[in-house]
Parts: C-alpha cells; sequence; structure tokens
C-alpha cells in the first residue's frame, strides 16, 4: 500500500516545491528593489559603489554609481539575474559579480567572479535618497536646419548665477545627455549645465560624418545663445571642452564671448602640430622603431598636404600596407583613412584643421587647462607652453595649468599595488584623476563663478 501512495505524494510534493522556490525568489527580487550602498574591496583598499534596483517590464534592473570613476564613465544601468540558489548575478564595471542577500540584516556580500586576488563586494540597503535638488530638462536647439537634442540640468539649491555647456571630443557617438556625469558634478555645485548631442548622432539631426569644425561651432554657439535667452537670466556662460571639443570652444570664441573656458585635455596648439606632436610621443609609448616613426609623420604630413587624387591615394594604400607590420595602424583613427579619392577632403583633421592662436592670444576671460602626465595624444608641455605664450603680460593671471599626475587622455589612472616610502602598501583602483573636479572648482571659486 505505502508502494503505492509515494508516487502520488512525489507528484504533489514536486509543484510544491517548484512553488516554493519560486515565492523565495519573488521575495528576494523584492528586497533587492531600492536603494544599496557599498564598496568593491580588495586587500585594504576599497571603491564606493551605490546601486538602485528597480523593475523594468518587470525584470530586475540596477544602475550602479561609480563616483570615482566620474565624469567619463561610472554610470552603469545592467541586468539582474537570482537564480534557484538565491545567488544574484550582475555585471559590474569590474566584469560579473556574484552576490548573496542577509534578509534580516539587507546586506549583500560577494565577490567579482574569477578576480585574483579577491575582489569582495559589500552592500548595505539604505533609505531612497530625498528628491534631488534640481530638474533636467529635454531641450531642442535650432540651428539653420539642425535640431540639436539635450538637456539642461538646472539646479534649484544651490543656485547660482552661472551656466555652463559642454562639448565633447572627437568621434560620433550618441552620448547620454540625461544622465551626463559632468552634469552631474557641477549641477551639485549650483551651476546649470547645458548638454547636447552633436549632430547627427542620438536625437540631433544632421550629419556627424561630414560636420567641419566650423558647423561644431556653430552649434556651440547655438546653445550659448539658447542660455543667453533663458529666463533664468545667467550672468557667467562658460564652455568645458574635452579633447577635440577644446579646439570647437576656441573655434566657436572667434564669434562669442564665454565669460570661462575649461580645457579637459583640449589642445593649443594647431591641428597638424597636434597630430605631429601625437605620433612621436606615441612612437615612444608604442615603442616604434625610427623608421616607422619616420612613415607615421610622412602619412600624416599626406592626410594634411596631400592633393585630392589618386596618386595621393595610392601613396597612403602603399604607406597603410606597411602600417601594421611595423606597429603605427593602431595610432590612427577610422577617419584617418580614405578609401576613395572623394574621401581624402573628408578625413576628420582635414574638415577640423584649425589654428587656435590668435584666439586664444585675444582672449581675456579666465582659461583653465587640465592636461595628463601620460596623455601621448595632447602631450602637456607643448600644448601648455602654448597657452603661456598666448596669455602674456597682464592677461596672465587669467590662466590656470595644470598637469595631472599620472592620468592618460581620458584622465584616468591605472589599477595598481603602490608601496609609499614607509613601505607601505596598498591597492590603487582603477579611477578618474582625483585632482580633474578638485582643480575645477578651485578654478571656479577663484574667479567667483561658485557665488
Amino acid at each position: 500500500m505505502a508502494l503505492r501512495i509515494l508516487p502520488i505524494l512525489l507528484c504533489f510534493l514536486f509543484p510544491l516545491l517548484g512553488t516554493s522556490q519560486n515565492q523565495e525568489q519573488l521575495d528576494l527580487t523584492n528586497t533587492l528593489l531600492g536603494h544599496w550602498e557599498g564598496a568593491f574591496i580588495k586587500g585594504n583598499s576599497y571603491q564606493k559603489l551605490q546601486m538602485e534596483v528597480f523593475l523594468e517590464d518587470n525584470k530586475p534592473v540596477v544602475r550602479q554609481l561609480m563616483e570615482e570613476w566620474f565624469p567619463n564613465y561610472g554610470d552603469l544601468e545592467l541586468s539582474v539575474e537570482v537564480d534557484s540558489a538565491g545567488i544574484i548575478r550582475m555585471p559590474s564595471g569590474y566584469g560579473p559579480i556574484t552576490l548573496q542577500l542577509d534578509p534580516d540584516a539587507l546586506e549583500l556580500i560577494g565577490q567579482v567572479v574569477d578576480s585574483a586576488p579577491a575582489v569582495y563586494v559589500h552592500l548595505k540597503k539604505k533609505p531612497v535618497p530625498p528628491p534631488m535638488p534640481y530638474t533636467v530638462e529635454a531641450i531642442t536647439i535650432p540651428n539653420g536646419k539642425v535640431q540639436l537634442a539635450g538637456h539642461l540640468h538646472l539646479p534649484t539649491f544651490p543656485q547660482t548665477e552661472t551656466a555652463i555647456i559642454l562639448v565633447g571630443g572627437r568621434g560620433c557617438y550618441a552620448a547620454s545627455t540625461e544622465y551626463d556625469l559632468y552634469a552631474r558634478f557641477f549641477r551639485s555645485y549650483g551651476v546649470t549645465t547645458l548638454v547636447y548631442q552633436k549632430r547627427g548622432n542620438g536625437n540631433s539631426t544632421g550629419d556627424c560624418a561630414t560636420a567641419t569644425i566650423d558647423d561644431l561651432a556653430s552649434d556651440l554657439r547655438a546653445a550659448y545663445q539658447f542660455l543667453k535667452q533663458h529666463p533664468q537670466n545667467f550672468k557667467k556662460i562658460g564652455v568645458l571642452g574635452s579633447s577635440a571639443g577644446g579646439w570647437v570652444a576656441l573655434k566657436a570664441q572667434e564669434a562669442g564671448a564665454f565669460d570661462f573656458t575649461i580645457s579637459v585635455v583640449g589642445p593649443s596648439t594647431n591641428v597638424f602640430d597636434q597630430q605631429m606632436q601625437s605620433a612621436r610621443e606615441g612612437a615612444k609609448i608604442f615603442d616604434l622603431s625610427p623608421q616607422a616613426l619616420e612613415e607615421l609623420e610622412a602619412y600624416t604630413k599626406l592626410v594634411f598636404e596631400g592633393p585630392s587624387n589618386r596618386k595621393t591615394l595610392k601613396a597612403m594604400e602603399q604607406m597603410l600596407a606597411k602600417a601594421e607590420a611595423n606597429k603605427w595602424l593602431s595610432l590612427l583613427e577610422d577617419t584617418d583613412i580614405a578609401k576613395k579619392v572623394k574621401e581624402i577632403d573628408e578625413l576628420w583633421v582635414r574638415r577640423h584643421d584649425f589654428d587656435p592662436t590668435t584666439v586664444l592670444s585675444l582672449y581675456d576671460k579666465p582659461f583653465l587647462g587640465l592636461y595628463g602626465e601620460k596623455d601621448w595624444i595632447v602631450p602637456a608641455p607643448e600644448n601648455i607652453a602654448a597657452l603661456e605664450k598666448a596669455f602674456d603680460g597682464d592677461r596672465r593671471f587669467l590662466l590656470h595649468t595644470f598637469i595631472l599626475p599620472e592620468a592618460d587622455h581620458g584622465m584616468e589612472t591605472t589599477a595598481e599595488y603602490r608601496v609609499l616610502e614607509s613601505e607601505a602598501s596598498y591597492w590603487h583602483f582603477y579611477r578618474a584623476s582625483p585632482q580633474l573636479l578638485i582643480r575645477i572648482v578651485e578654478f571656479m571659486e577663484a574667479f567667483a563663478l561658485l557665488e
């Protein structure tokens, strides 16, 4: 009799077990929803991490904030998985992580998968932070036939009479303007921040692939006029240009009067000189042979000066055939290479050829230039020298320049074990240079832009 009853009991038991496991997963997921604060931990060092877990299409999604990765990265929206054993899996800036929940203490513990030595993760659930004192408005900026899409970040407290426009670097990409990390930083100091998508990217119309520096400078001036006409009546309107965005900011300055300029690894030399400087510094970093450097310099000159004809295209193709073998191809961008004769005049450096010397020599407002010690793309010594030559005499006090230790072109510093003179050691996490935002605040305070 018992043998006949057992299969019947099992038929009822297995669905109940499955239901129980599903309920446990649901309870765990519901507990995960909300705000978490903690850190990555390696040895005796930590790096802060914040997480917001929410539902999107009935699936858990996490938004991770890595403040030490600001301003270039650090705001990541990622998927979350909860398996039947209660293990929580999600990506992170350091790779996949697994976590386990202590439901009573509301703490998560885990580590980065396959990290050796281990990188641990520990987070604690916190109340959802109160509403932040700012608004983010979707905006459209007209510029002739082009419509620029973006967002205006308006702080409500603290609130200054200063506004700033952000200009990105080389390339065509649909940057997030609603969650821009520079905007997050500036608005916390009461500075209204305008961020727009480069023409032909995201929701902006136009063509990025054929845009010239005149086009991009025209877009920036349109953004400036947008702020000038804003009912907030800003007393100071400045610009922050990153990398090639520094050239765009200076080109726009030919026809406008920004009240201050912040140049983050922005070149102050002309485009040809910058490309040649980059070639020489890159040759050191990538350990190129003298022959390879000679070929790279010859190719760079041809990109600028060669007539737009089949002879030039053939010469370029012959040089590029040697480039991979001699290890200098990686120093070029895709937009440095023409595949057809008609593309020669469309090369990026030809569309953006510009010399900022005159603009800099006439600019009589505060200027901050920040450069990375390890930046081979926009080398610090040559660019600071050009700025100091331009800001001579009575205007010298307007110029602030800094070389950020160990920072590269992205203002990033590498992850490594570090040993101090006292022989104490620690794990230095990958992070943006801490001096980047510190120097910006000091500069704005020095010229009363944060009052």
